[in-house]
């Protein structure tokens, strides 16, 4: 299988998990109480939404990481002080409109998720430079999500955002 298409086939099982956890069949489940008697009758009580999110996260930069691996895409990122595995600067050059400034985001946001309490920042986390994502520096971002300035507020719509961004940016490439 070509590399774009194991790519594309990692974005695709992101979407259908979105699609899997807002399934009509798995909302009704959790609302008619289909679950352990303990657990509240909310889909969040059984799937946590921000962890499955942050997975979704990590694994969309992991595709990419994956295809730039493979290809032998490489650029000098200057926030990144010469990080090799920067989406942003490895997929820039076939970005189109805001897409470059959504991988900036799907950068800090994977390592705000990959090395971070289920996205929540600490100072450990910006004593690097970072893209978008500032301390204490509350904004939106392109998924239309908002970031606190510590922790940012995700949820499967913004995750498909991030999930069609790459999948037309990975489909650009030749």
């Amino acid at each position: 299988m070509a590399d774009t298409a194991r790519s594309l086939d990692v974005v695709k099982r992101v979407v259908e998990m979105c699609d899997f956890i807002e399934n009509p069949a798995i909302q009704e489940t959790v609302r008619n109480k289909i679950v352990p008697v303990s657990m509240v009758s909310d889909i969040n009580s059984v799937l946590k939404i921000s962890v499955w999110v942050g997975l979704g996260i990590v694994g969309l930069w992991a595709s990419l990481d994956a295809f730039a691996e493979r290809t032998n895409l490489t650029k000098w990122c200057p926030t990144c002080r010469g990080e090799k595995n920067c989406v942003w600067a490895r997929f820039e050059p076939y970005a189109s409109g805001d897409e470059g400034e959504v991988l900036k985001e799907l950068q800090d946001l994977r390592h705000l998720y990959a090395h971070n309490y289920a996205g929540e920042a600490d100072s450990k986390h910006f004593s690097r430079s970072r893209h978008v994502l500032q301390s204490d520096k509350s904004r939106q971002l392109k998924s239309n999500a908002l970031f606190s300035g510590n922790q940012p507020h995700l949820d499967l719509t913004h995750l498909r955002t991030y999930a069609f961004t790459v999948q037309g940016v990975l489909e650009r490439i030749p």
